[in-house]
C-alpha cells in the first residue's frame, strides 16, 4: 500500500476526502480498497461506485448522499470509493461538492482519477491528494527515451547550464511529458537505484498535474536531480 496511506493509518489522522491520482496501470483502486479495509470498514460500510455508461451522473451522487447520510452502519468509518470520478457531469460534480463541503461524521470519500485537472478545482481542493505511479512490472527501456536514460545516468557533476539544457530538451516533449517522466522514474529506480531522483521526478509529475508552469517545473526538477 502507498507509504502515505500507511502513515495515515499509523498516525490515525484520517481526512474526510482523498484524491488518488495516477495512470490506469497504477494500484490506486486496489490501494483504495485496502485502505478501507485497514480502516476497519466492514462490507456494508465499503461502497465502490463507477460511472454508469459514459459519465458519472447526478442520480448516482444522490444515491451516494442517501447512503452516507447517517454515517457508518457497523464500522468506525464508511468509505465511499468513486472510480473515474473525473468523468462526472457538471450537475453530478456540483452535487458531490455540497457533500464534500459538509461531510457526514465518520465518512471517508476516496476519488480515483487519472488526471487531476479533469476534476473541478473546487472538489480537488477539498481532498488530500495522493499521487500514484505506474505499477512496477517487468520494465523494458523505451528506445525513444534512450537519450534521456543516458543523460540521467550522467547527471551528477553537470553544470547548472547543462542541467537547464536538459530541461529545455524535456520541454520539447511536452505532448508526452508525463509518460516520459514516469518512465524516467522507473529507470532511475530500477537501473540507477537512485531513490532521491525517483522522488524528484514524481514530484515534478505531481506539480505538472497541478498545472504548474512547465518550464519552471522542469528547470527546478533538473537542477535538483543534478544534486541527487
Amino acid at each position: 500500500m502507498h507509504r502515505v496511506l500507511e502513515g495515515i493509518i499509523r498516525n490515525d489522522r484520517v481526512a474526510s476526502a482523498y484524491l488518488f491520482v495516477g495512470p490506469p496501470a497504477s494500484n490506486k483502486k486496489e490501494d483504495a480498497e485496502a485502505f478501507a479495509d485497514r480502516l476497519g470498514c466492514r462490507k456494508i460500510d465499503k461502497i465502490i461506485m463507477e460511472p454508469k455508461g459514459a459519465s458519472f451522473k447526478i442520480d448516482q451522487v444522490r444515491e451516494i448522499q442517501q447512503v452516507v447520510r447517517y454515517g457508518p452502519a457497523s464500522s468506525r468509518y464508511l468509505c465511499v470509493i468513486i472510480d473515474r470520478s473525473d468523468e462526472m457531469t457538471d450537475e453530478a460534480a456540483a452535487a458531490l461538492l455540497k457533500t464534500l463541503e459538509e461531510p457526514p461524521a465518520g465518512v471517508v470519500f476516496i476519488l480515483l482519477v487519472e488526471r487531476e485537472e479533469r476534476l473541478p478545482a473546487t472538489i480537488a481542493s477539498r481532498c488530500q491528494t495522493i499521487v500514484f505511479a505506474e505499477i512496477e512490472k517487468a520494465w523494458a527501456p523505451n528506445p525513444e527515451f534512450a537519450v534521456f536514460y543516458q543523460k540521467l545516468k550522467e547527471l551528477r557533476g553537470r553544470s547548472a547550464l547543462e542541467l537547464i539544457g536538459l530541461s529545455a530538451e524535456l520541454e520539447r516533449e511536452k505532448e508526452r511529458i508525463e509518460s516520459l517522466l514516469y518512465d524516467l522514474a522507473v529507470y532511475a529506480k530500477q537501473e540507477l537505484k537512485n531513490v532521491k531522483m525517483v522522488r524528484i521526478l514524481l514530484d515534478a509529475v505531481k506539480n505538472l498535474k497541478k498545472k504548474a508552469n512547465l518550464k519552471l517545473a522542469l528547470d527546478v526538477m533538473c537542477l535538483k536531480m543534478g544534486e541527487a
